[in-house]
């Protein structure tokens, strides 16, 4: 891929994710747009209904005002009438104001039509006369008219609880809602009034033919009455049109169940906020398109030209050709720096280029030194090992053998105190021997082939913990051994690690009873396994902890606990040879715990020398 091909990319890449993230940004403020003329929606509905409601309390104080005029409190029908058509001029929202005698018989009216009307079958009249509460609301339609009005009825009693007269307004519903249809957020709005049957009191606008009709069964009205909190909800059909409907309810008038509607079509709701997002993405393309003209201009004069030179130059001075130069002019800024330097550096390159050569005769002269000094190191330690397997067992064997027959031939005759030091000779031979033994595992533990393959660790423990139990009967041992994962490394030379760690754990944990020995892994250490032997036998103090892994180096007597001073040093070589660590904490007294890494195991095998 060329590099103009990579800084197009680049470029694309660089313009095009913000712009998608300006459009993703558009988009939420689309959404939240739609959300909040969703909430204008159902707040218009609450204000309505809460209007509504108000007026309704509103008319209640009119009633009980009207109560206590001396007007209506007469047998003088047409000056009560009078009366209450000079109420009625300063109230146009209602249709009619009057009274109703307890017998309900009409007595005013402030239309002054003097008709006699007997009204026991009102339910309003009913329940005023009635409820504890004075006050009765009900919806209903004018028999001349067929115009919906609230009948808002009270209760005017005596002192004694007795009634005087119910009042009743009739509030023009068609009137009342035609006017809060003016204060809709959408131009397009269409709001309603339902009663509790579904049938529509008012519509506007263009509800004429809706006027009384029932929508009990459609999914309009089932919203109305289960809406339960969720004010809005999209796409219900009403009157021909699939529109997104809020509703509001009066639940302070449990009789009338009343509930206002009001509607928008999908359409008109997402106008707004469709423009506006047009208008974004729109712009948004525009400054992108310009933002990436101008930032590819910038890449191809200031970056890919001034590439190719570097790449033209470099190629020259990469196939032979050591008086390359980028050569002026260079640019401003760091590629101009670049070039410069690029410059310089063949410069260097060139003048060193005859001194490398000088110096490789004399590297090769010294990696063939210093091969030789290794190999005769190697030689000196084989000769080393010999010496200690053949010469120094050879004296210790006759020190053994000579002290064997001076026990055997003059057993009887020598003393106790002859016995004595013929016993301690012996077992110095025998110390010697050991130490002869270990020494030489532990020089030839440079030189052991390592072959690395995946190791049952487990198996390893399990096999270790049965060789002590069988050196060590009559011993009360607790071996607490969780899981162990496999481990890459060398099976022979790992056997051997948990061998003088579990050994040295059974050796310093026999004045416990019971000695509790505890092998685990406690997780992982730069990714390798961290595996612990842990006893609870005499410890050490950790101010000589420098002195464990050391050759011949003992924290106790000779005569306390038995060893040569080998066995941690060869852990240590081993765990090395893995590429791992080894340390130990601990207390006098207190147990100690030994901790070392090994590679976690896996299904490949290698060797590795």
């Amino acid at each position: 891929m060329s590099i103009r091909t990579r800084l197009l990319l680049l470029i694309v890449f660089a313009t095009l994710i913000p712009a998608l993230v300006g459009g993703m940004q558009f988009l939420e403020r689309r959404d939240f747009e739609i959300g909040a003329a969703q909430r204008d929606l159902a707040a218009a509905a609450q204000r309505v209904a809460r209007d509504l409601r108000d007026t309704v309390r509103g008319t209640a104080q009119l009633h009980y005002g009207l109560s206590r005029a001396r007007d209506l409190d007469t047998q003088d029908r047409a000056a009560c009438s009078a009366f209450l058509a000079d109420v009625l001029k300063e109230y146009p929202q209602y249709t009619g104001i009057l009274t109703i005698t307890p017998q309900a018989d009409l007595f005013c009216d402030s239309l002054r039509t003097g008709r006699d009307l007997h009204l026991t079958d009102r339910h309003y009249f009913q329940q005023a006369l009635t409820s504890e509460n004075p006050l009765a609301v009900e919806p209903a339609f004018g028999r001349l008219t067929g115009i919906a009005v609230l009948q808002i009825a009270y209760a005017a009693r005596r002192e004694t609880g007795e009634p005087r007269f119910v009042l009743l307004a009739s509030l023009n519903l068609e009137k009342y809602m035609q006017s809060r249809s003016q204060t809709l957020p959408r131009q397009n709005a269409v709001i309603a009034l339902v009663d509790g049957t579904g049938t529509v009191l008012t519509w506007h606008p263009d509800g004429e033919k809706l006027r009384g009709t029932s929508i009990a069964d459609s999914p309009l009205f089932r919203f109305a009455r289960e809406h339960r909190g969720k004010d809005v909800r999209e796409d219900i059909e009403a009157g021909g049109v699939s529109r997104i409907w809020a509703v509001s309810a009066l639940p302070e008038f449990p009789d009338a169940q009343l509930h206002v509607l009001v509607g928008v079509s999908r359409k008109d709701l997402l106008a707004t906020a469709n423009r506006n997002l047009s208008q974004a993405l729109a712009t948004l393309a525009v400054v992108w398109l310009l933002v990436f003209a101008g930032a590819w201009a910038l890449v191809e004069l200031g970056i890919r030209r001034q590439a190719a030179r570097i790449i033209a130059a470099v190629a020259r001075f990469s196939g032979g050709n050591f008086g390359a130069r980028i050569g002026k002019p260079y640019p401003r800024g760091e590629i101009g720096n670049l070039m410069a330097a690029l410059d310089h550096a063949f410069e260097l390159m060139q003048a060193q280029r005859d001194v490398i050569q000088g110096l490789n005769a004399d590297l090769e002269r010294r990696v063939a030194e210093r091969t030789a000094q290794l190999e005769a190191a190697n030689k000196e330690l084989e000769s080393l090992s010999y010496s200690v397997s053949h010469d120094l067992r050879a004296p210790l064997r006759h020190v053994q053998g000579y002290a064997e027959m001076l026990g055997e031939d003059a057993g009887s005759t020598l003393s106790p105190e002859a016995r004595h030091h013929l016993d301690v000779i012996a077992g110095a031979g025998r110390e010697m021997g050991e130490l002869i033994d270990d020494l030489l595992s532990f020089l030839r533990m440079n030189h052991a082939e390592m072959r690395e393959t995946q190791v049952d660790l487990g198996a390893l423990v399990r096999n270790g913990i049965r060789d002590l139990e069988t050196s060590t009967p009559g011993r009360n041992i607790v071996w607490k051994v969780s899981p162990l994962p496999a481990a890459t490394g060398d099976p022979a030379m790992l056997k051997q690690v948990f061998a003088n760690l579990l050994g040295n754990a059974v050796k310093y944990t026999r004045p416990k009873d019971p000695a509790v020995i505890e092998i685990g892994c406690a997780g992982e250490e730069d990714g390798r396994l961290v595996l612990f032997v842990r006893d609870n036998g005499v410890g050490f103090d950790m101010k000589y902890a420098d002195k464990l892994f050391g050759v011949f180096q003992r924290l106790h007597r000779a005569d306390q606990f038995e060893g040569t001073g080998i066995g941690l040093a060869n852990v240590r070589r081993i765990i090395a040879r893995h590429g791992g660590r080894v340390w130990a904490e601990a207390a006098p007294d207190q147990g100690a715990a030994f901790y070392f890494t090994l590679k976690r195991g896996s299904e490949e095998l290698r060797i590795k020398s």
